[in-house]
C-alpha cells in the first residue's frame, strides 16, 4: 500500500480475511497515518479509515502498548463534552538513515513521524572507498549517533548507495563511483552494526522520500533526478517505485547523449548523460579542479553570474546537457513531475531558459508546459530520509510482528 493511500478497510465478510489478518490491517493503516501525517485525533482516524470508534480505541491502545504511540488531550479545547484523544508518534522508536555518497558520508537519526533528532556529516578523502574503509567509517558515525541518543529503539539501519542495488539482498552490484563491485554490503554491515540493515540506491530513495514529505507529495507519476558526480534516477509510476526485475532500474546517468565526442564514462561507455553534466565536468571546463562537490559547483554559479565568461560558457553547456537529458526522461517516462535533487537543482536553477528551450525542441508527446519541474524539498538530503523510510517500512506493515522480532520474541 502506498504511504499515501488512505482507502478504508474493508470487512472481513467482504474481502474473506480473517480477524486476525484484518486487524493487522488496521493497525498498519492507522500508525501509517499517524507516521506521515503526525499528531491525529481519534475522531480523524474514525472519519478518514472508515472504522468504528471503538475499533479505533482498540488499535490505537494497542499501539500504545507497543509503545509505538502516545495519546493525549488535545490543547486549548473549550468545547463541551469530552474532546477526542489526539495519537501522535512516540520520538523514542528511531531509524537511521545513511547517505554514501562520492566526497562525503552523512548519517542521521530519524524519529517515528519523521522528524530528524541527529544528523551528522564526515568527508571522505581520497582512496578511502574501498568497501572495508567505508563500513567502518559509517559504522563509527553509527555508534556515535546512538550513544548521543540513549533510550532510544533502533529499528534498523538505512543505507542509500550511489549505484545498483539488487533488490533481494542488497548486494550493490555496481557503483562505479566508488569503484565497488557485486559487493554484499547490506549484509557485511549489518554484521558490523548489529542491526537490520536496508540498502538502496539513492535515487529511488530520493524519489521515495520526495513522494512521501516533500517536493512530490499528491504526485503519482513522478522522476526523481539526483545530480552530483554521476546522475541517478528514481521513478514512480502511478505510485508504485519503478524497480525492474532485480532492482537495476533507473540508471539514467547512463543514457546515451553524446556517442561522437567526450570523455570515458566510468562504465566504460562514450557520451553518458552524467559525463556531460556531473560536477566534475562543470568545475574543470569552468577552469577549476575536479572533486570541488556542490560548494564548487556554487563557486562556479556565483562566478557566472558576477560575469566571469568561462564560468558562464561552462554552465551553459551543462545547462544545454540537462535538457537534453530531461528531454528523453519525459519522452521515456511520461511523468507529470521531474525534482531534481544534487547540484542538478542548482544547475537548472542557474539556466532555467536553456533548459526549458532545449527540452522544448524535441521532446515528442509531452511539452514542457505540461510538466511540472522543481528542486528537491530536502537538497541533498533526500537519499538518506528514504534510506530512513526504509527501515519504517516492515514496521508499518506489521506493527506487532516486527516489534517481537527485534525484541527476541519472533525469528528473524
Amino acid at each position: 500500500m502506498s504511504p499515501r493511500s488512505g482507502s478504508p478497510p474493508a470487512s472481513p465478510t467482504k474481502t474473506g480475511l480473517g480477524q486476525e489478518e484484518l486487524r493487522r490491517n488496521n493497525l498498519s493503516a492507522l500508525l501509517t497515518r499517524v507516521h506521515v501525517h503526525g499528531a491525529i485525533s481519534r475522531a480523524a482516524l474514525t472519519r478518514d479509515l472508515g472504522l468504528n470508534r471503538s475499533t479505533i480505541g482498540g488499535l490505537a491502545t494497542t499501539l500504545g502498548e507497543l509503545g509505538l504511540v502516545d495519546e493525549r488531550h488535545p490543547s486549548g479545547t473549550r468545547a463541551s463534552g469530552r474532546p477526542s484523544l489526539v495519537l501522535e508518534p512516540r520520538r523514542d522508536n528511531v531509524a537511521v538513515g545513511i547517505d554514501i555518497g562520492v566526497d562525503r558520508i552523512v548519517t542521521a537519526l530519524v524519529a517515528l513521524g519523521g522528524d530528524v533528532l541527529q544528523r551528522r556529516q564526515r568527508l571522505h578523502a581520497r582512496g578511502e572507498h574501498d568497501v572495508e574503509h567505508v563500513i567502518e567509517s559509517t559504522a563509527q558515525m553509527v555508534d556515535e549517533l546512538l550513544a548521543a541518543q540513549p533510550g532510544v529503539r533502533c529499528l534498523g539501519v538505512g543505507v542509500s548507495v550511489p549505484g545498483a542495488v539488487r533488490n533481494s539482498d542488497g548486494l550493490v552490484r555496481f557503483a562505479p563511483n566508488l569503484g565497488w563491485v557485486d559487493q554484499p554490503f547490506a549484509e557485511l554491515f549489518s554484521r558490523r552494526v548489529g542491526l537490520p540493515v536496508f540498502t538502496g540506491n539513492d535515487a529511488d530513495l530520493g524519489v521515495l522520500s520526495e513522494h512521501l514529505r516533500g517536493a512530490a507529495v499528491g504526485y503519482a507519476d513522478v522522476a526523481y533526478l539526483n545530480g552530483s558526480v554521476g546522475i541517478g534516477g528514481g521513478f514512480l509510476v502511478g505510485g508504485v517505485p519503478l524497480s525492474g526485475a532485480r532492482g537495476y532500474a533507473g540508471e539514467v546517468g547512463h543514457l546515451l547523449v553524446d556517442g561522437q565526442v567526450g570523455e570515458r564514462c566510468r562504465c566504460g561507455n562514450i557520451g553518458c548523460w552524467e559525463t556531460k553534466v556531473g560536477e566534475n565536468h562543470l568545475l574543470v571546463n569552468a577552469g577549476r579542479l575536479p572533486g570541488g562537490g556542490p560548494e564548487g559547483v556554487a563557486d562556479v554559479i556565483a562566478a557566472a553570474a558576477m560575469g566571469e565568461l568561462r564560468a558562464s560558457a561552462a554552465l551553459d553547456e551543462v545547462g544545454y546537457w540537462v535538457g537534453v537529458g530531461l528531454r528523453a526522461v519525459i519522452n521515456v517516462f511520461d511523468p507529470e513531475i521531474i525534482v531534481l535533487g544534487g547540484s542538478m537543482a542548482a544547475v537548472w536553477e542557474a539556466r532555467r531558459e536553456i533548459v526549458d528551450t532545449t527540452i522544448d525542441r524535441w521532446t515528442l508527446m509531452t511539452p514542457r508546459r505540461d510538466v511540472v519541474i522543481r528542486p528537491s524539498a530536502f537538497g541533498f538530503d533526500s537519499p538518506w530520509r528514504g534510506a530512513a523510510e526504509l527501515v519504517f517500512a516492515p514496521l508499518l506493515a506489521d506493527p506487532a510482528r516486527v516489534l517481537a522480532r527485534t525484541e527476541g520474541v519472533l525469528p528473524a
